[in-house]
């Protein structure tokens, strides 16, 4: 089965179920939080910066130690090292990273598939016509007070890149099913105009029935 680098990296974020306590006996403030699986973590964000001074107890326990500077929590997210496919939502990075990793199936699909849904008509000299846009119109995103136009955005870009990916795919020998685009349907849109973004997730499903979830923030 053909595999290829992974470039786009989507890790799941970990749901969390509850902020119970700060932690008593601690040198330094130290908040408890309580989740579905922290034996996977990754990465920790706080108010949406990398933050590495924390501690995985057990598999539903982590403790994270606050910086004295910190003001007010805003958000908390905590992100598995793991991408499982069925995930309400994932955070999406594009990086090569220390250790590069190759990949195949659904997960190369998705890749694929985000990257020419963002991808700008015209940036690529050897195929000028390739990609759905998105990264063209998320900056006008959050300016426009309703959402039809949001949506309407977000529908020609799917329909775009989903049909060139299938026309391309049609004269490729020797690729596999899981690898095959079948369709992609937008789920959901959540648009946060105090955080001045957007969220977008797509429904990605395979030739072979497998099944992915793309989640964007614009």
């Amino acid at each position: 089965m053909a595999n290829t680098l992974e470039v786009v990296k989507f890790r799941d974020v970990i749901t969390i179920t509850d902020i119970p306590r700060y932690v008593p006996d601690q040198e330094y403030p130290t908040l408890e939080i309580l989740g579905e699986d922290f034996s996977s973590v990754e990465e920790v964000y706080l108010n949406e910066a990398r933050f590495t001074n924390y501690i995985v107890v057990n598999r539903n326990v982590l403790w994270l130690v606050l910086p004295l500077n910190l003001g007010e929590l805003r958000t908390v997210e905590v992100v598995s090292g793991n991408f499982t496919k069925t995930a309400a939502s994932s955070k999406l990075e594009f990086k090569i990273g220390m250790r590069p990793r190759r990949i195949e199936g659904i997960l190369k699909l998705v890749q694929l598939y985000t990257k020419w849904m963002l991808q700008s008509p015209g940036s690529d000299i050897f195929q000028p016509r390739r990609g759905g846009g998105l990264q063209d119109i998320a900056g006008s995103l959050i300016s426009l007070d309703r959402m039809d136009p949001i949506l309407s955005a977000l529908t020609r870009a799917i329909q775009t890149t989903t049909a060139q990916i299938r026309e391309s795919q049609v004269k490729m020998q020797g690729l596999s099913m899981d690898e095959r685009l079948l369709d992609a349907v937008l789920l959901d849109v959540d648009r946060s105009e105090q955080r001045l973004e957007v969220r977008v997730r797509v429904h990605v499903i395979s030739m072979a029935g497998d099944e992915a979830i793309s989640a964007l923030v614009l």
